[in-house]
């Protein structure tokens, strides 16, 4: 590749990742897309990852879903968190564990693969998965580990993730009991979306001016066959007086060459009366297999009153944290 379109790839691609520019031009190679979607296992796989991400999500963080940056590799992908209670939020959320005459918790088949410098990879046993989780010293990921491991403890559960590399008897059970329905499948068909979307975090702060942004994955609505795709519920959180930059966000995510196989879904616009969808879009693709939700609301925060001194530093620093990049998006859209 000429080298002024290697470095305008390489700036683009951050956009989507927030990698610095080095990492980024790193991971380009001719003929392939700026942001490769991986194999087919590794897409379930990251599918799955990122509804952890998304769903262990409690609290107001500097960044979007708590994560800095992300790394899309051909076959791996890694997730820099942005603090240990982060990093404490969803290893508990994707370790597996078995609660005894109940059920698995956590991403069935989960294991630690390794423990370095670099931070701590995870895998599926069995399949052909990879993930780095990243941003955090070697002894905050073993402290993070050892407390979910009390937790599991005092709850009288079993660390299915420290037992056999291979899947437990009870990863099985709830495998075939719970990953081969209907939705199951739908989840599965969609999967190049949610993986697109952790492969594309970073456009939640580098796009959007957003204070917030939370998410979980809804179920099916009317508009489709059955039940139709799963639906990505994004809400996207402004103070008062922020420009939403919806449209940004929606070419960002519709690029031909970096974005997603998605449009606007204008066929889904009847659904619900026109003032409640003022503010939200909806993307799908052609095939009707992946939709995403993306709904822009302005709120008027109302003051913190954290329970402990330690608490309010904490929350005063993340919101000086957030203002200084919500004014890093604005300073840079007015160019």
């Amino acid at each position: 590749m000429r080298r002024d379109r290697i470095s305008r790839l390489a700036d683009r691609r951050r956009l989507y990742t927030n990698e610095t520019y080095d990492q980024a031009r790193s991971q380009l190679r001719p003929g392939r897309p700026p942001i490769p979607a991986p194999p087919a296992q590794q897409l379930c796989f990251e599918a799955e990852l990122f509804h952890e991400v998304v769903d262990s999500h409690r609290d107001f963080t500097i960044y979007p879903f708590g994560i800095r940056r992300v790394r899309p590799g051909s076959d791996s992908i890694e997730v820099e968190v942005e603090s240990e209670q982060r990093a404490h939020e969803i290893l508990r959320s994707i370790l597996p564990s078995y609660e005894p005459d109940g059920e698995v918790h956590g991403m069935p088949g989960l294991r630690i693969w390794q423990r370095t410098k670099k931070g701590i990879q995870i895998h599926q046993s069995r399949r052909a998965t990879s993930a780095w989780l990243t941003g955090l010293p070697p002894r905050v990921w073993k402290q993070v580990e050892a407390e979910a491991l009390d937790i599991i403890a005092e709850l009288a559960w079993r660390p299915l993730w420290k037992g056999p590399a291979d899947w437990s008897e009870e990863e099985l059970a709830h495998e075939q009991r719970w990953n081969t329905g209907e939705w199951a499948r739908n989840f599965q068909a969609g999967a190049w979306c949610s993986s697109g979307l952790l492969r594309r975090l970073a456009l939640f702060h580098t796009i959007v001016p957003a204070d917030h942004v939370s998410g979980y994955k809804g179920l099916g609505i009317r508009g489709y066959e059955g039940l139709g795709p799963v639906r990505w519920c994004l809400d996207i959180d402004h103070r008062r007086g922020i420009p939403y930059r919806k449209q940004e966000l929606v070419d960002a995510l519709t690029d031909p060459e970096f974005g997603l196989p998605v449009a606007r879904a204008h066929h889904l616009d009847a659904i619900y009366p026109p003032h409640e969808m003022k503010n939200w879009i909806r993307l799908d693709d052609e095939a009707r297999t992946g939709l995403i939700e993306l709904r822009f609301t302005s709120l008027d925060y109302p003051s913190l009153h954290p329970n402990s001194p330690k608490a309010a530093l904490k929350y005063r620093a993340i919101a000086k944290a957030i203002e200084a990049r919500v004014d890093t998006v604005l300073a840079v859209g007015s160019r």
